[in-house]
């Protein structure tokens, strides 16, 4: 594989994963603490607190190793 920039073969393969994680926000936690407060609402916050949302994405990237410059493969 040959840099599209420089043309040097001294080229790196590597996977990159981009990780997002979504947690909840003020008006959520609101809700779930007034809903232990008023209920037996205890059984249902645990697991409220311990959710969060993760999304990753896994692509793979060339990297020349002369002049830096970077590419999908």
């Amino acid at each position: 594989m040959t840099c599209r920039r420089c043309g040097s073969q001294n080229v790196a393969v590597q996977a990159v994963t981009n990780v997002r994680t979504k947690h909840r926000g003020c008006i959520g936690w609101a809700f779930w603490i007034l809903l232990a407060c008023c209920t037996v609402g205890l059984i249902l916050i645990i697991p409220a607190l311990t959710n969060s949302r993760t999304k990753s994405k896994t692509h793979t990237e060339a990297v020349c190793q002369a002049c830096g410059y970077r590419w999908k493969v």
